[in-house]
């Protein structure tokens, strides 16, 4: 090796030997103090960069999102809220910063509370509106009316919230049940799959009417319907027709429906206003 070649050498392992004595003498004077830990991660030695994304990490693990009241589709039956967990970045850093040896320490956090709670749906006990239509025609036609108002049963609409037929009931397709039933098309009476859904959708839209909600989108048949009133009826497509409704009171509401005695019908509940 020459002179030049083991000058350059040394002058690299000089250097290399230099910056860990520094990052040392850094983390000695400027860093997390020996032994301290948090959520039982040891951070000794740690510089506040290394601090925050330590934290950064620990605060994924920790926190936890609300989580609104509900109900169960099936059942009925109200799922409680739960309130939700956040970090407090910078006052776990400081903490850790300020922290003395072998001190084991927890993340700053703070409760966020749920949006809607489960009071406010045991509050919605009150009917507000109630309706009912006469169930008659082909059992295919039954079949996928009973399956729209399943759908339909135990729907929660908080306030400012839209009701939609569409999205709730979903399309109306062979795979998910629904069989030919007649419709009404431009005039005239044809087959399609979910023929007789918009009976459920007319007896929700006169429900909605008697509770006084605000209506969005409503659509008439192209002619007379037996089973409601004239114009007091609501055609839906799942592609292009919709039924929709805003929840324009203070508190929230319960759709519920169901068949019984022939009849189906229609529930809105709520505290009132």
């Amino acid at each position: 090796m020459d002179s030049r070649t083991f000058l350059l050498l040394s002058f690299f392992i000089s250097i290399s030997l230099f910056s860990v004595w520094l990052d040392r003498w850094e983390r000695h004077f400027y860093g997390v103090k020996s032994g301290v830990s948090m959520e039982g991660q040891d951070l000794s030695g740690l510089l506040p960069g290394e601090v925050k994304m330590s934290v950064q990490e620990l605060a994924l693990k920790y926190q936890r999102i609300p989580v609104d009241a509900a109900l169960d589709k099936e059942t009925g039956v109200i799922l409680e809220d739960q309130d939700g967990i956040s970090i407090n970045i910078e006052s776990s850093i400081r903490k850790i910063m300020a922290a003395n040896p072998n001190q084991s320490l927890k993340l700053d956090t703070y409760l966020v509370h749920s949006k809607y709670n489960s009071d406010e749906i045991r509050k919605a006990n009150k009917t507000l509106a109630f309706y009912e239509t006469w169930l008659r025609g082909t059992n295919q036609r039954c079949t996928n009316i009973s399956l729209a108002m399943a759908s339909i049963n135990n729907t929660l609409i908080w306030p400012g919230q839209v009701f939609s037929f569409n999205e709730i009931v979903g399309p109306r397709t062979p795979e998910r049940g629904y069989q030919p039933g007649p419709i009404i098309l431009m005039g005239t009476t044809e087959l399609d799959y979910g023929g007789g859904v918009c009976q459920v959708a007319s007896t929700i839209y006169n429900a909605a009417l008697a509770a006084g909600v605000k209506i969005i989108e409503r659509h008439p048949h192209s002619k007379p319907v037996g089973y409601v009133p004239e114009g007091k009826d609501a055609s839906v497509s799942f592609d292009d027709l919709d039924l929709r409704f805003s929840n324009n009171y203070q508190t929230p509401l319960i759709v519920k429906s169901g068949i019984s005695r022939g009849r189906i019908w229609v529930e809105i509940k709520g505290e009132g206003n």
